[in-house]
């Protein structure tokens, strides 16, 4: 077992003691909707930035207040302060430690804003720079690519969001089954094991044991494990891998799609799935080896289905399954991806 695979199965139980704590992150949502932020601004990098856009998603849906993906170079490189008293920041590191993060959660804090710190280290330097903070608690990260990380703060979103929707006086009737999230990793994670171990020999995984280049697609709150599947695909295979809100693949990126590129569309959100089908049309009518992502259906070379209910509550779950896609894919390449070449664990940027 790779230390990789190892941590992705660590994730379930980061999950459920996220879930304990749901109270206390809870409190950290309402003290955000207490502030009546007319922007929340959300910032992170690599892995983080999916997470950040993830809580794009989530804020906005749950609250109805505009969240907008901060610009770190605009402060760190362009000296300009975007945030003010008006703005509730939220900034996502696992290590807390870069310093672009850090830079824009001080200089947002200083401003006024509300400033709040997601990491997986409760005594960095960002946790310490933020009003509040929300510890992560998945234990020590020893692969090089991230998982267990990710996929906490996929769920701490979540409780994040509910506890700032009902402060708000909003709806949380979406957040009623946050209970059964790990339930949903844990069957996710046991059907993706069966569809590996079936070994199909042809179709889009099987493809992307020797492709150059590989596509994923998807939309809305699963968008960010489309951005989150490439990403891991370029840091444990070496591959070019391009992650897609499906909308956008076929606003021109589409035209790049061949035989030769394999797909992956992620089609487990049952808003954003009838949308999804012409897609699929298109990435089969130019000849792509192409594997979906559903919730129903029979296993085969092209069709993942995974017993999950699909939406909002199900992304972790669905996060779960790629990246156990992607560290079986790596290794089937004869990659290491616990230790990918010119890889550090910790990258600092300002």
């Amino acid at each position: 077992m790779t230390i990789m695979r190892h941590e992705i199965e660590e994730a379930i139980p980061v999950a459920e003691r996220l879930i304990a704590r749901a109270s206390e992150i809870a409190k950290i949502g309402a003290a955000l909707a207490d502030r009546k932020p007319a922007v929340i601004m959300v910032v992170g990098r690599g892995t983080s930035d999916h997470a950040a856009i993830f809580a794009r998603y989530v804020f906005e849906y749950a609250l109805g207040v505009p969240v907008a993906l901060g610009a770190a170079s605009i402060l760190t490189q362009y000296g300009v302060q975007s945030a003010n008293k008006n703005v509730a920041l939220i900034a996502f590191s696992q290590s807390g430690a870069g310093p672009d993060i850090i830079a824009m959660t001080e200089g947002a804090r200083v401003a006024g804003a509300l400033t709040i710190a997601m990491t997986n280290e409760p005594t960095s330097p960002l946790a310490r720079a933020a009003e509040h903070l929300v510890d992560l608690g998945a234990g020590e990260e020893r692969a090089v690519a991230a998982t267990k990380t990710y996929l906490a703060e996929l769920v701490a979103i979540v409780l994040m969001a509910a506890g700032a929707a009902r402060a708000a006086g909003r709806s949380v009737e979406w957040a009623e089954h946050v209970a059964e999230i790990p339930n949903e990793m844990r069957a996710a994670l046991k059907a993706t094991d069966s569809w590996i171990a079936a070994d199909y020999a042809s179709g889009a995984v099987h493809a992307m044991r020797t492709a150059t280049r590989v596509l994923i697609a998807t939309r809305g709150f699963e968008y960010p494990n489309a951005l989150e599947f490439a990403l891991k695909m370029r840091e444990t295979t070496g591959v070019f891998a391009d992650g897609y809100s499906a909308a956008d693949l076929l606003h021109g990126p589409i035209a790049s799609a061949g035989s030769e590129t394999p797909a992956v569309l992620i089609e487990t959100d049952p808003a954003t799935a009838p949308s999804l089908p012409k897609v699929a049309e298109r990435l089969r009518s130019a000849g792509v080896p192409l594997l979906r992502i559903v919730t129903s259906g029979a296993p085969s070379a092209d069709l993942l289905p995974l017993p999950i209910s699909g939406g909002l509550l199900s992304v972790p779950a669905t996060g779960i399954a790629i990246l156990a896609l992607v560290e079986s894919t790596a290794v089937a390449r004869g990659q290491n991806p616990d230790a990918p070449a010119g890889l550090s664990k910790v990258t600092k940027t300002l």
